[in-house]
């Protein structure tokens, strides 16, 4: 029996070199299928309902328990990870923004990731980036000022990649980065249509109820997939409430349930929110093994599919 999880954070699951889109930052199928014998063969794969119960009934998991997530409510999920899964007997836990699924509403996250792949170079990627900033009113200095202070770490992007990420996902205001990211989605991706390519690219409705009838898991990853520790109190909640919505809609667990904090942002407001809505487990991206016992269920850590074999 171990006290020690492994939470497994995926994303994109698709025939990456066969698609429009080859430098989309994705997992093979053919690796998740891999992956998935990796740890059939070295550890146990458990169910949220497991997690629940080891982190508030002190139920024991099996030796090398492994938590297996999927963000962001991908058409691949319902085409290539839910077959995998069910003729393997494994249950997956899915997180499904909602406006993607509502509306048809293509999320800024994935609008940049778009425009990266069909980015030429880097170069341009900062040049288009700061021309459509000062066209929208941002000065030079301001531009300059925030490339000085971002943080711009991580584990696979480059410094120019993380600070065109951090700009367009929290840094510019709300509205400026919406139309800078539509413009620059609609420059470089060349799409037609900005709903058949959303159809195309997240679950419908009837999808995600697939899933809860197939026995997956789904929760909550907020309304809009903002970051949350950027809006106030009041706005956090009522981007929560929104998702709740939601879940109870496609007949999603909305008591003692889970959230996937997009991009795993948080502060103690959201902490404080998830407490009030009996949120049981909230898990982030920090990397990880979770201690059972010990780490805080709302601030559960996760590793990436990276960070295992393919």
């Amino acid at each position: 029996m171990s006290k020690n999880l492994s939470i497994i954070m995926y994303h994109y699951v698709r025939s990456v070199a066969n698609s429009s889109y080859p430098n989309i930052k994705g997992l093979e199928v053919d690796g998740f299928k891999r992956q998935l014998d990796y740890f059939q063969e070295n550890n146990s794969i458990v169910s949220a309902e497991d997690v629940i119960d080891a982190s508030y009934n002190s139920k024991k998991l099996p030796a090398n328990p492994v938590w297996l997530t999927f963000d962001d409510g991908y058409k691949d999920h319902i085409d290539y990870v839910l077959p995998e899964l069910k003729k393997r007997g494994l249950q997956g836990s899915f997180f499904p923004p909602a406006i993607p699924i509502i509306k048809g509403s293509l999320l800024d996250v994935n609008a940049i990731h778009f425009i990266l792949d069909g980015m030429p170079d880097e170069k341009i990627l900062i040049s288009s980036l700061k021309e459509e900033c000062l066209n929208h009113g941002i000065s030079e200095k301001e531009y300059n000022n925030l490339m000085d202070s971002m943080d711009k770490k991580s584990r696979y992007d480059t410094e120019s990649v993380i600070f065109f990420k951090g700009l367009l996902q929290r840094e510019l205001p709300l509205e400026i980065r919406r139309s800078i990211v539509s413009k620059l989605f609609m420059k470089f991706v060349r799409v037609t249509s900005e709903n058949d390519f959303c159809q195309e690219l997240y679950m419908s409705e009837d999808d995600i109820k697939k899933l809860i009838s197939e026995g997956m898991y789904v929760g909550s990853h907020t309304y809009n997939h903002f970051w949350l520790s950027s809006f106030n109190y009041n706005l956090q909640l009522k981007e929560i409430n929104l998702s709740m919505e939601f879940l109870e809609k496609i007949g999603a667990p909305t008591k003692n349930w889970i959230m996937c904090y997009p991009y795993g942002d948080y502060n103690n407001d959201t902490l404080e929110i998830l407490k009030k809505l009996n949120c049981v487990i909230g898990i982030t991206t920090k990397v990880d093994k979770v201690l059972l016992g010990e780490s805080d269920p709302l601030q559960y850590s996760r590793f990436d599919t990276n960070d295992y074999p393919q």
